[in-house]
């Protein structure tokens, strides 16, 4: 098939549409449920952007195996050349959508992509996972599928590892086994998306207990698996949420769900590790391949990083704050912030290098402590943005107050902003500034910013455990040693692209890499 369009996506959600439970009822209509409409339409775009003419040419490439076109987002960069092409097709789907969606299908793209590149690992474990791995990827990409994950137990008794819970099966574990694979029973959390996608990943996350082998499950699995629902969250758009009142939750919203396996079925060939001996001790010691995502998620911080800015600034010019030093103090701050994010973003591409095995991968260093300042960032621009604004959220008529003629001179009078600045203006601005930072919307993308990769203190520490400071110590001991003391060169510029070609920036995310990478010779 190759990539698809977004009818084609809606065509395949109607055939195998998940069971999904949502304000005390099954939903049997999940395409026409008012919920799901507006980001159902969105992720419609996201499939149709990869054929529009000015995205073309880098959202799709030749598939190596069909010699269909498929999404960039499932490449394996084998050249400087496609790390580029790889972060413009990731920016280029963050920006459709302010990087306010973090499981569009771009995400989970590079994710699948993450077990071809582990698939040596995973043949560690059993030799058949490796080459199973691989198949899913390539299933994935050859058919353009929409995925999800769960990564996390169920928040019960979190003092219990899960075999001593008070039941064994709360958490997702093996049960058994047939001809045809294993059994599995419990739950995980958090599906996001899970209602409009169509397979999902099962890895965990945060480590497996000793004598917790049964818990230690990744595969993959069909949403509309027989024994497999989904319990929604409370949605934020109901669907009587219209553009102009809610511009952003009205069209990205991204519900979150438990997924609940009651005794589902695990075919052998979606089966990575199952759960036998020594499988938590494997999972516990599997790094992410920083190859894989790490350039995905910072396209899309990113991407919301100047969503945020444009609205800040946008905003204090509307009213007319922007001559006041300490207005002009926190936007700088944000812009700051922003440009340094930006170079990292773009530098990373610049210092990309080649690995032992051909492939290739931008800086994970830089990439990775851009992700781990980008919660501090995203609060921080919060904050702003509510200082900027003060009462004035609570200033601003619905839109179809605009449509009332018995009111409409009074606000075109009194709600609007700057001489120059109508009513309608300010109110749509104001308003998009709620979605995003203060309306239950924005809390949600707030709290997902600082946890979607876990616990950040943890994050945090990993990064120094796992950095190489010999390099720096270095510095200090070339310090204390005094004059005459022996000083390295320094590293080579990165080497300058071919003749006649235009150097581009960069794009990816990934976890936080052990070494950081060195820049290419020059």
């Amino acid at each position: 098939m190759g990539a698809r369009s977004g009818t084609q996506y809606l065509d395949s959600l109607r055939r195998n549409q998940p069971h999904v439970y949502l304000d005390g009822a099954r939903v049997e209509d999940i395409p026409g449920h008012p919920a799901f409409v507006g980001p159902i339409r969105s992720i419609m775009e996201q499939y149709d952007l990869q054929h529009a003419a000015e995205f073309r040419d880098i959202c799709l490439y030749e598939s190596p195996s069909s010699g269909e076109l498929v999404s960039s987002s499932f490449m394996v960069p084998r050249s400087h050349e496609d790390i580029v092409k790889r972060r413009r097709h990731f920016k280029a789907r963050a920006d459709h959508n302010f990087g306010l969606m973090g499981r569009a299908p771009d995400f989970m793209n590079a994710m699948v992509t993450g077990w071809e590149l582990g698939a040596e690992k995973f043949a560690s474990f059993k030799p058949e996972a490796g080459e199973r791995a691989r198949k899913y990827y390539e299933y994935v990409r050859e058919n353009d599928l929409f995925l999800t994950h769960v990564l996390v137990n169920p928040q019960i008794d979190r003092s219990r590892t899960s075999a001593e819970q008070e039941d064994p099966h709360l958490h997702l574990s093996r049960v058994g086994d047939t001809e045809d694979g294993i059994i599995v029973r419990g739950a995980k959390m958090l599906a996001t998306m899970a209602p409009l996608t169509e397979e999902m990943l099962v890895l965990p996350f945060g480590g497996i207990a000793p004598g917790d082998d049964a818990y230690g499950l990744i595969f993959a699995i069909p949403n509309n698996a027989p024994g497999l629902r989904f319990i929604c969250r409370e949605p934020i758009n109901d669907g009587r949420r219209g553009h102009f009142d809610h511009p952003l939750s009205s069209r990205f919203e991204e519900m979150d769900c438990v997924a609940i396996f009651d005794d589902v079925l695990v075919p052998w060939e979606r089966l990575l590790v199952d759960g036998t001996e020594g499988a938590g001790a494997f999972i516990n010691g599997l790094v992410p391949d920083p190859r894989a995502t790490l350039m995905q998620t910072s396209s899309r911080l990113l991407a919301s990083m100047e969503l945020f800015c444009g609205v800040a600034t946008k905003l204090a010019d509307a009213i007319g704050i922007t001559p006041f030093l300490h207005i002009q103090e926190n936007l700088g701050e944000m812009l700051v912030d922003l440009e340094m994010m930006r170079a990292v973003y773009f530098g990373s591409d610049a210092m990309a290098k080649e690995g032992p095995d051909g492939i290739w991968s931008p800086y994970a260093a830089g990439l990775s402590g851009y992700h781990l300042r980008a919660g501090a960032i995203h609060r921080r621009y919060v904050e702003i943005i509510h200082v900027l604004a003060g009462g004035g959220f609570f200033y601003a008529p619905m839109g179809s107050d605009f449509d009332n003629p018995e009111i409409r001179a009074d606000i075109d009078k009194f709600v609007r902003g700057r001489p120059g600045v109508s009513a309608e203006e300010r109110v749509r601005l104001f308003k998009l500034a709620w979605d995003l930072t203060g309306d239950g919307f924005g809390q949600r993308v707030r709290q997902y910013a600082h946890f979607f990769s876990g616990d950040p203190i943890r994050n945090t520490a990993g990064f120094y455990l796992g950095y190489d400071k010999a390099p720096l110590w270095e510095t200090v001991e070339r310090a204390l040693a005094g004059p005459g003391a022996a000083q390295k060169a320094p590293e080579a510029e990165p080497a300058p692209r071919r003749p006649g070609r235009k150097r581009e920036g960069l794009s990816g995310t990934y976890p936080a890499s052990s070494h950081p990478a060195k820049p290419r010779a020059g």
